[in-house]
């Protein structure tokens, strides 16, 4: 029999790696735990709880939402998994200004088949134009726009209270119908104007759901040749508002899509529209637009040569300031509309 002697040296090292290895154990179920804690956090995992702590996601939200942070930690019912759903929510608005950003902003979009959570909902306007209006543009029974939300909970905090009202159609809807309503009766202008609700229960599948619905306009509806989404921005530290004819306007930023995420090989068209538009509305009121930007999603602008997404304001103006600023819009709208008759008079009839 042999006896191995083992010299304190030896002894040492080899309890130097069995300390190493029982770390490393312990460092790799830790990072595992904590990776299916996460998940099971942001609910990738269906029906499964939060366990992240709260301290967490208030520090994320003080990083680039300090007023969605306050919101949050003075609710009284304030939780994580409630923190990280307004986070979501936020971040998912159409427009959100960021510290730092430089202006540049992102909208979250998805494209995918996914089924509507409620029954098309369109509300057509009826085929006798109104009399008497030296404005009107005579379209017979087609109509030449098409107005949707996309965000319909999008909300104007000051007039009612809350920026969403999710489920449900909130201010941008109402001025999505002033804009409607005010084309027709004062301009003549036949619109398709949808009620559906995009964005509940699922806020991530609201760009997949709305460009449904608009597939579905213009496929019943080919005299269309504007599609309008109607939103409000988010996010800015003050109202952009302006006054005209003496009375306070909200501002309108017009959105473009480009092909920097998902195929648009003619975003272009989309974008002269834009420019068209913005150069009538300062024409014909000055300062109500807010400017000409273009972001990296589509935003279903891939369905029209003229389609575009048109901020009203943000949530911190009034709904009246944004309904004063759709009747503006329907006159510019209705100008821009008649040159683009000229253009190509098929579509008057």
């Amino acid at each position: 029999m042999r006896i191995h002697i083992i010299s304190h040296w030896q002894f040492r090292n080899i309890g130097i790696n069995l300390i190493k290895t029982i770390l490393t154990v312990l460092v790799i179920v830790s990072l595992t735990a904590f990776g299916f804690r996460f998940i099971r956090t942001t609910q990738i995992i269906p029906n499964c709880s939060s366990f992240l702590p709260l301290a967490i996601f208030e520090g994320f939200l003080s990083e680039g939402l300090p007023t969605l942070s306050l919101q949050v930690i003075n609710s009284p019912k304030k939780n994580s998994q409630q923190a990280l759903t307004n986070a979501v929510q936020v971040l998912a608005s159409p427009l959100v200004n960021f510290p730092g950003a430089s202006g540049i902003n992102q909208l979250i979009t998805a494209e995918e088949n996914y089924e509507l959570p409620q029954p098309l909902i369109v509300e057509s306007r009826p085929p006798t134009l109104p009399k008497n209006n030296k404005n009107k543009i005579v379209t017979d029974k087609n109509p030449l726009i098409a107005i949707y939300n996309t965000h319909n909970a999008e909300c104007y905090k000051p007039s009612e209270g809350s920026s969403k009202v999710p489920g449900k159609n909130g201010g941008v809807s109402k001025v999505a119908k002033t804009l409607a309503d005010t084309l027709y009766k004062d301009y003549g202008i036949a619109v398709v104007h949808s009620t559906t609700i995009h964005d509940y229960p699922d806020f991530t599948k609201s760009y997949t759901n709305s460009k449904e619905t608009l597939k579905h306009i213009l496929a019943e509806n080919p005299s269309v040749i504007v599609a309008l989404d109607i939103h409000r921005d988010a996010g800015l530290p003050k109202p952009p508002v302006v006054e005209i004819n003496n009375q306070k306007v909200a501002q309108v930023l017009i959105v473009v899509g480009s092909n920097a995420r998902l195929e648009h090989p003619n975003w272009r068209q989309n974008e002269e529209f834009a420019h068209k538009l913005a150069k009538k509305m300062e024409e014909l009121y000055p300062g109500l637009c807010r400017g000409v930007r273009v972001l990296k999603g589509r935003y279903n602008q891939h369905l029209l040569p003229k389609a575009l997404l048109l901020e009203f304001g943000s949530d911190n103006n009034t709904l009246e300031e944004a309904k004063n600023s759709a009747r503006l819009m329907a006159h510019v709208l209705a100008v821009v509309v008649k040159d683009l008759i000229k253009e190509d008079p098929t579509k008057q009839n």
